[in-house]
C-alpha cells in the first residue's frame, strides 16, 4: 500500500477544506429516506458524516487514514455524535467486511485515488455487492477545463484559509499532482481524472444502473463537460 498523503495534514485538513460546502445538500439530499446504515468511503475527518448524523443517520464511516479516522473520532465525540458514526479503517481498493446497505456515498472525488479502469469497475463492483436491491451509490469526480490547467499549471495558490496548493497536471496521463502545504505541515498526492462520460460506461460494466448524472451539485444535467460531476447509480431490483 502506498504512503498515506493525508497522515502529514489530518490537523489541519478541516481548515484547508473549510470552504468546501457546496456538497453537503447533495448527500443530505441522497441519503434521505435511508433505512440503514450509511456507509461512507473516504470519510476523512466528517466533513460529510457528520451533517449525516446530525441529520439522525447513522454511518459507518471508512477511511485509510489513521489520523484521519482519529480527528473524526474527536470531532463525533465533542459533538455528541460517537454513538452515530463508527469508524471503519479500510482501503476503497480492497474494502474490509461492511454491513449491506441501501445507500454508499463516496464524496470529495475521493474516487480520483483510483489509478486506472480495472480498480474503478472493482470498486464499484464492492459497492454492487454491498447495495442491497434497490439501494443506491452516490459520488462525485472532477475532470479539468483547459482554463483549469491553463491558470493553475505549477503555480501556489493560497485559500483564503491560508493554506497553498500547487497543481501540476499532465494532460496526457490524466494526472493531478497535487502539494498542499500550511503552517509548517505539507503533502502531495496523486489524483487520476477521466471524461466525465467515461463514469456511465464505469457504472455499467460494474452491473450497476445509472439513476442520475449532474454537473456538479446545483441539480444541472450532466452534458459531458469537464468540470465537477455527481453521479447517483442503483443496484437492479431482484438482482442476484
Amino acid at each position: 500500500m502506498e504512503p498515506d498523503p493525508y497522515a502529514a495534514i489530518a490537523d489541519v485538513y478541516d481548515i484547508w477544506c473549510a470552504e468546501v460546502v457546496e456538497d453537503v445538500p447533495f448527500y443530505l439530499d441522497a441519503c434521505a429516506g435511508a433505512s440503514g446504515p450509511i456507509v461512507e468511503i473516504g470519510a476523512g475527518t466528517g466533513r460529510i458524516a457528520l451533517p449525516l448524523a446530525r441529520a439522525g443517520h447513522d454511518v459507518v464511516a471508512l477511511d485509510r487514514s489513521r489520523p484521519m479516522l482519529a480527528r473524526l473520532r474527536a470531532r463525533a465525540a465533542a459533538a455528541g455524535l460517537d454513538r452515530r458514526v463508527e469508524v471503519v479503517e479500510g482501503d476503497l481498493t480492497d474494502l474490509p467486511p461492511l454491513p449491506r446497505t441501501d445507500r454508499v456515498i463516496a464524496p470529495f472525488r475521493v474516487l480520483l485515488h483510483l489509478a486506472d479502469d480495472a480498480g474503478r469497475v472493482a470498486f464499484l463492483r464492492a459497492v454492487h455487492d454491498l447495495l442491497v436491491p434497490g439501494g443506491r451509490l452516490a459520488f462525485d469526480v472532477f475532470e479539468p477545463t483547459a482554463a483549469d490547467i491553463r491558470q493553475t499549471h505549477d503555480r501556489v495558490l493560497e485559500r483564503a484559509s491560508g493554506v497553498a496548493e500547487r497543481a501540476r497536471w499532465d494532460r496526457a496521463a490524466a494526472l493531478l499532482d497535487l502539494h498542499v502545504a500550511y503552517r509548517g505541515r505539507s503533502t502531495e498526492m496523486q489524483l487520476h481524472w477521466l471524461p466525465g462520460r467515461r463514469w456511465g460506461e464505469l457504472i455499467a460494466e460494474a452491473g450497476l444502473d445509472l439513476v442520475a448524472a449532474y454537473a456538479g451539485f446545483d441539480g444541472e444535467p450532466f452534458r459531458d463537460r469537464p468540470g465537477d460531476s455527481a453521479w447517483v447509480a442503483a443496484r437492479r431490483i431482484g438482482a442476484s
